[in-house]
């Protein structure tokens, strides 16, 4: 070899399955010590094979034990989602792109029950603080997902929901797609897969302009719910709500500053007077009672009108 000449990696090699001479690229990259090449010596194709579409859980531990790779249960759940026909290559795909991952081997697999409990209990935990099942949420975002997505959904949905106005259901309907891209978008940014993050913040543009859910694409009708002046709303207040019932509510402790000042100017007359002093129940008994008064007499009112117009009639 000439000196100052690089020694050249060979690229190819022979897997020790099928012992075909193949490509580097054939095999998957690995960081564990016991791969001196730094690549699976068995070809993707052959591990592929390996991998029984009927047991997949208990298939991928023992392919991931001797090839010296993690297992990691969420990430078989968006492989599932990913790609049903090819599983095992979803799976793989992701554990080699991101970076979280990045060194780990079989002795990092998170098989204990332990690991199980805590995501039942923050599951749990989650379904107290909300007031939603994961059945709930899969009802709610649609089904397919992996159920820890279904959590950063509605969290997503609970952070942004004050900023849109949800004027009808398909508003509610493109919000919720909206949420659903969004954190699509985070998680393939997350794991370093820029491709797929930008794809999924192309959806995230379409379904907000679809939606009329950026700001810029609201009218002044919608950002009011349809009402633009003071007058329209008390319109609306007053087709659709009794108003008296409303009108006036009083308690039996003062509640600011005019109230106890109108405490103490009754109690000062009622000292001029050689009045005992009163309490603040006597004076909200006393607003009670002018309330029915006034409330009875509007009742008359209407009254002695509905007679009038069924004479007038």
């Amino acid at each position: 070899m000439p000196k100052g000449s690089k020694k050249e990696l060979p690229e190819k090699k022979v897997c020790v399955t099928c012992q075909k001479e193949k490509r580097l690229i054939d095999f998957y990259l690995s960081s564990s010590p016991l791969h001196s090449d730094q690549r699976i010596p068995t070809c993707k194709t052959c591990l592929t094979s390996l991998f029984d579409n009927n047991n997949q859980e208990e298939s991928l531990k023992n392919i991931l034990r001797q090839i010296d790779k993690p297992y990691i249960p969420h990430l078989l759940d968006a492989a599932r989602n990913e790609n049903p026909n090819n599983v095992f290559g979803s799976y793989m795909k992701n554990i080699q792109s991101m970076t979280k991952y990045k060194g780990w081997t079989w002795k990092d697999s998170q098989l204990n029950k332990e690991i199980e409990e805590i995501k039942t209990e923050k599951i749990e935990q989650f379904d107290n603080d909300t007031g939603y099942t994961i059945e709930e949420l899969k009802e709610k975002y649609g089904y397919g997902y992996p159920d820890d997505e279904y959590y950063l959904f509605e969290k997503k949905y609970q952070q942004l929901r004050s900023s849109f106005q949800l004027v009808t259901t398909m508003h509610e309907e493109y919000f919720r797609e909206y949420c659903i891209n969004k954190v699509k978008e985070t998680l393939a940014k997350a794991r370093g897969d820029f491709k797929e993050a930008k794809e999924w913040a192309g959806m995230v543009k379409d379904v907000a302009e679809a939606g009329k859910l950026k700001p810029s694409q609201m009218s002044k009708a919608d950002l009011s719910g349809g009402l633009d002046t003071f007058g329209q709303l008390a319109r609306m207040v007053e087709e659709n709500y009794e108003i008296m019932p409303l009108l006036p509510r009083f308690t039996e402790r003062p509640k600011d500053k005019v109230d106890v000042v109108l405490w103490c100017f009754i109690n000062y007359v009622r000292d001029l007077k050689g009045l005992p002093a009163c309490d603040y129940k006597e004076i909200y008994e006393f607003y009670n009672k002018r309330k029915l008064e006034y409330e009875s007499q509007m009742s008359d009112n209407e009254y002695s009108n509905d007679e009038e117009v069924d004479m007038n009639a």
